[in-house]
Parts: structure tokens; C-alpha cells; sequence
């Protein structure tokens, strides 16, 4: 049986690369969109963190041999580098004139001198992350796609963190603040509450979560300093699509962006790319917040 001359197998095999590579989305996208919500900083910086999580966990594995450690310990080394970058870099930009511009500014700035920095210390060539040998081999073959247990790995460890960081948001204290400062962080600074640590706190968490993406991306592809590059342009098309102050969006934009690229790269492979942007025109066209997208969340 086929369907615009591909077999059925090799759809439903392009369906679970699609799903994985949403996953990747998932993780990167609620990082951005945490720090939007919050902060109101469109983090242009995003893609390096995601890609210095990716060379961290390549460090640990060289220094210790095993993936496991990098997989822990990476997202916290780029977190603490953020809790960094937020307190002396970015915290200097709140209150002034056109602090949403400053921030672009700011962050892009950080996405052009950090790949370079980079370079200087471990080349232009990519570095290879090896699969753990846990996780090598293929679970099945379909349609001529070898479906490897990494990537089923990949789609464990999403459901697992998703969960988890929405108990985080939704059931904890600092959850309740973060969501609260989201809406009204004046009224959440005059109850007393320290505002500017849950910010930084808060970009730490975003961060770290681009930094995990890193990790579980390594073993997948070259780690370089140019991989931060096109996935966040198809990161912020997630959560256009998905919307701004939504736990979901970024789930859903995830899923439907990760699904388009994998199914236009097999049919045509030049459109993969266009397609994406025909999508988010698609739904800003019907519902410019994005589909669950909060009224006002951008002002």
C-alpha cells in the first residue's frame, strides 16, 4: 500500500522521527517560553545555551567516559552559567527605556560572541557524542527506517521531564510565583517576594532546560558551534504557533512543527523548511495568540 508514492511503512517510520524531533522542540520551546512569560526577554541566546549544552555534555563524557553524568550534569553546569549570564548581563537592562529591544539586543549579542568563544577553545570541526552503549542498536526496521532505541529514549526522558516541570509551575511555591509574576509581577514584588531572584531562578530553569535538549540532541548529530543556529528559528515558530503563556503550547507547536519536517523532508525535501513558515502564517492567520496563546501575555 502507498500513499503519494511512498509506502506505508515509511510513513509510519517518518511519523516517529517526527515525534522525536518534537520532543527536542518540547524541551527547548518551554524553556523559551517560561523565560518570555516571565521576564518578557525574547531570548535570541537560546540556541547557543541549547548548543554549550551539547559541548558540556561532550566535556564530561571525554573527562569521564560516561554519558549518564554528562546527561545530569551538563543542564546544571549551562544553568548555573545562565543564573550567571542573568545576573550580570541581563539584570542590567530591567527598567529601562525599551527593555524588551535591549534585551533582543543583549541576547543576540550573546548569540554572536558565545559560538565564537567556542571555537577558540575546541575548534570548527564538530565532536562526535557517542550513543551510551545501553541504548545502541535498533528496536525494529520500517519501511527501510531503522528505528533506533535512542530516539525511544528520547521520547521517555520528554515525558518524564514534561510532567515533572509542569508539578514544578503548577504545585510548587515557586511554581505560584513564577505564574503569578507572569501576570502581574508589580503586584508579586509589593507582597513582599523577592522578584528579582525568581528571575534569575527563572532563566536558570529555561536555560537548563535548552541545555538538556543539547545532551539528548549530542549523540544524533556533530556537535558545532553552528547548531544552535537553525533550531532556534524553528524554536521560536513552535511558540508562535503554540502561543505565549500556555504550558500546552509549546507542547503542541512542538509536536505539529516536528511532524511537518519530518513528513515535507520525506515528500519533498526542499520545502521542509518553507512549509514551517506556511504553518505558523496558517495559524497566526486564524489565531494571532498563537492556539492557546493568553490574551495580553505579549504586552
Amino acid at each position: 500500500m502507498t500513499f503519494l508514492g511512498f509506502p506505508l511503512e515509511s510513513w509510519v517510520a517518518q511519523l516517529y522521527v517526527g515525534l522525536v524531533n518534537g520532543c527536542v522542540f518540547i524541551l527547548l520551546a518551554l524553556g523559551l517560553s517560561i523565560i518570555f512569560g516571565l521576564m518578557g526577554i525574547v531570548n535570541f541566546a537560546h540556541g547557543v545555551f541549547y548548543m554549550l549544552g551539547a559541548y558540556a555534555a561532550y566535556s564530561v563524557i571525554a573527562a569521564t567516559g560516561s554519558y549518564w553524568l554528562a546527561l545530569a550534569a551538563a543542564p546544571l553546569i549551562v544553568g548555573v552559567l545562565g543564573l550567571g549570564v542573568e545576573r550580570g548581563i541581563i539584570r542590567r537592562i530591567y527598567g529601562v527605556k525599551n527593555a524588551a529591544f535591549a534585551g533582543v539586543l543583549v541576547t543576540y549579542g550573546l548569540s554572536i560572541l558565545l559560538p565564537d568563544f567556542v571555537r577558540m577553545l575546541y575548534g570548527r570541526p564538530g565532536k562526535p557524542v557517542r550513543i551510551p552503549p545501553e541504548l545502541t542498536g535498533d528496536l525494529l526496521t520500517i519501511g527501510g527506517t531503522k528505528l533506533g532505541a535512542y530516539r525511544l529514549f528520547i521520547l521517555i526522558v520528554t515525558a518524564v521531564v514534561v510532567p515533572l516541570l509542569w508539578l514544578l509551575l503548577n504545585k510548587t511555591n515557586l511554581g505560584l510565583v513564577i505564574r503569578a509574576g507572569t501576570s502581574d509581577s508589580l503586584m508579586v514584588q509589593a507582597l513582599g517576594i523577592n522578584v528579582s531572584r525568581v528571575w534569575t531562578i527563572t532563566f536558570g530553569l529555561g536555560i537548563a532546560l535548552a541545555a538538556f535538549a543539547g545532551v539528548v540532541t549530542a549523540p544524533m548529530l556533530a556537535v558545532s558551534p553552528e547548531m544552535g543556529g537553525t533550531i532556534l528559528i524553528q524554536c521560536f515558530i513552535v511558540v508562535v504557533i503554540g502561543g505565549m503563556g500556555s504550558f500546552a503550547g509549546p507542547i503542541v507547536g512542538g509536536l505539529i512543527i516536528g511532524q511537518v519536517l519530518s513528513l515535507t523532508s520525506m515528500v519533498y525535501d526542499v520545502l521542509a523548511d518553507v512549509i514551517i513558515y506556511v504553518a505558523m502564517a496558517a495559524v497566526l492567520l486564524l489565531r494571532p495568540r498563537g492556539l492557546f496563546g493568553v490574551e495580553g501575555i505579549e504586552d
